[in-house]
């Protein structure tokens, strides 16, 4: 694997380390130490200890406990912990807002009932670099625990690098995890892919932890079934572990041949004493195999789309893409149809974008040398979906978008070959802050670090802000963000060739360009098989960027359109014709 270049990311920051503890004190059946993640901004949890009672707080509106304004309950928050629900502001507000009323700490609490997303690491936003008080994240299922606990009486908590006697621990950035959230079963089946289930044992206590040891079970769901089946329970054990310090347990080889549905992932560590601090022993993940998805990360089963848990750009913004690379062993009677991932800005609205500003490619990697690595003369663009936001008023929005031959320009690009590798990028070219999702909690840490990971295609992201004309520089123009192994929420959608009778009947049954090259009037004679009432014209260059849309009133099968190119720059165009069946495009050369 290549030695990336390492960059900052912004907002939705990357991973810090987590510091030692977050604890409740009391009430008695609330005491222990919380699972949790650090702010990407305030004081280092390693630094001291607080420890007050807590308070919600209240900033009037008509959801007070988001914190996005100003507190009107300084009293009950001057020196407290304060509690905060996740929302609708950047996190640096919340945590701005609750020190300027006094208080000495913040816990926020996640905002999604999801066990398996837990908590994510807050970015700073605009303000989050001027709070100095410590703030973290608790899930969403410890909020509510917390909650009623306050409902009912007083909560104390401290926050800060406290020590057991007895202390080990793994994190969702200490495990293993399979290379790919989501893979298409039967791909899978012919790659005979194989999941290495393991975890870092941290020892986090004052004394040597013996007999550490890791357990990790699997269980299979089929997709619609409500019962796990056990299909997978191992152990290992090391001797010791010095302080501070952490050994990697890697347990066998697992190979899913159960087929498509839901796998879930469970780790849990032990030592030969009772661990002073047991809630940060079990680690749970999943991995999926699908019937035609591919992802990274993991999948939203409820809302059909990949799982995202925060989101990533360059510091600074500007361009910016995010590759996630994909092993195809079956292509023979396959396509690639779409692409699906989350877009959103701190710009006023999506709108604010240029028409042509975000865009997703598919890129075919030849390994000519077979070494695992990238090099630009062995990428090349196959596929091309030029992405058209529905509500330009948000400022965040979930993209499915087809996949277009880039050669044809026609839905769809056919697989030619098996054993084919691929890459599905999503990029944006402008000079805002524009963001792309990711599931943090799928996390490559130890993967990438430990050299589980040594090849370029099995990398939870690869970042890029450089090109050679269209295509990305993937020998210098490429880059991982510093500490920041989570997996880009990209989907990738492979479905099978259609019988020749449908795949190859021509909906349109023909697009005349005159004269093609073309100086100055290009003339488009589109002749459908059926009658329409209207008939889109797209005009894209050869980067997919829009340079003209239009559309007129047909009434019938037939339609003759001239387009004014005499201010198009020299080079290669693409016309594309949708009425409300079809879709169908023609390449054609602007000359000077």
């Amino acid at each position: 694997m290549r030695i990336f270049t390492t960059l900052i990311a912004f907002l939705l920051l990357s991973y810090t380390a987590a510091a030692q503890v977050v604890l409740v004190n009391s009430p008695g059946g609330l005491a222990g130490s919380y699972d949790f993640s650090a702010a990407a901004f305030g004081a280092d949890l390693t630094s001291g200890l607080w420890t007050a009672d807590v308070a919600f707080v209240d900033d009037g509106s008509a959801l007070p406990t988001q914190g996005c304004g100003a507190a009107i309950n300084g009293a009950d928050l001057a020196g407290k912990i304060a509690l905060i629900d996740r929302g609708t502001c950047e996190f640096g507000v919340k945590c701005l807002n609750a020190e300027t009323a006094g208080a000495i700490a913040v816990v926020v609490f996640n905002s999604l009932p999801n066990a398996g997303l837990g908590t994510i690491v807050m970015g700073a936003g605009a303000v989050g670099a001027t709070v100095t008080l410590p703030a973290v994240m608790l899930s969403y299922d410890d909020g509510q625990i917390i909650r009623a606990a306050v409902a009912a009486g007083t909560v104390n908590m401290t926050i800060g690098n406290l020590q057991f006697p007895n202390d080990v621990r793994v994190t969702r950035e200490s495990i293993l995890n399979a290379v790919n959230g989501v893979m298409p079963a039967d791909q899978a089946e012919a790659l005979g892919y194989t999941v290495t289930p393991g975890a870092a044992v941290q020892n986090r206590g004052l004394n040597v932890a013996t007999g550490v040891g890791v357990q990790a079970t699997i269980e299979y769901t089929p997709f619609g079934g409500s019962t796990g089946t056990p299909v997978y329970d191992e152990y290992d054990v090391a001797s010791s572990l010095p302080v501070d310090s952490s050994v990697l347990i890697v347990l066998p080889d697992y190979t899913p041949t159960e087929g498509a549905g839901v796998y879930s992932l469970n780790y849990i560590t032990t030592l030969d004493s009772a661990d002073d601090a047991s809630t940060d022993n079990a680690v749970a993940t999943e991995f999926m195999l699908s019937n035609n998805i591919y992802c990274k990360g993991r999948w939203d089963l409820t809302n059909n789309r990949p799982r995202t848990t925060n989101s990533y750009t360059i510091s600074g913004g500007g361009n910016i893409e995010f590759l996630a690379g994909f092993e195809v062993p079956i292509g023979i009677g396959n396509k690639v149809d779409s692409i699906q991932f989350l877009v959103t800005t701190n710009a006023p609205s999506l709108g604010s974008l240029g028409a042509s500003d975000i865009n997703a490619f598919v890129y075919e990697w030849d390994d000519l040398n077979g070494d695992d690595i990238l090099t630009n003369n062995e990428f090349s663009i196959v596929g091309f979906s030029p992405v058209e936001i529905q509500d330009t008023s948000a400022t965040s929005e979930w993209v499915k978008t087809e996949v277009l031959d880039y050669l044809e320009f026609e839905p769809s690009y056919v697989i030619p070959d098996d054993d084919r590798r691929y890459f599905v990028g999503v990029r944006y070219e402008g000079a805002l802050l524009v963001f792309f999702g990711f599931d943090e909690p799928y996390d490559q840490t130890i993967a990438v670090d430990s050299g589980f990971i040594t090849r370029d295609i099995d990398l939870p992201y690869i970042g890029v802000n450089a090109y050679n004309g269209l295509l990305p520089n993937v020998e210098t123009g490429t880059f991982l963000f510093t500490g920041v192994r989570a997996s880009v929420a990209t989907a990738l959608y492979i479905n099978q060739v259609e019988s020749p009778s449908v795949e190859l009947t021509p909906s349109v049954v023909s697009i005349n360009l005159l004269p093609n090259p073309v100086s100055t009037q290009l003339i488009a004679e589109t002749e459908l098989q059926t009658t329409t009432q209207s008939i889109e014209y797209t005009i894209r260059d050869a980067a997919g960027r829009l340079v003209l849309n239009t559309r007129r009133t047909v009434n019938g099968n037939y339609d003759k359109a001239e387009f004014d190119v005499s201010q198009f720059p020299a080079g290669q165009y693409f016309i594309v014709v949708r009425t409300d069946d079809v879709t169908k495009a023609k390449r054609f050369t602007v000359q000077r």
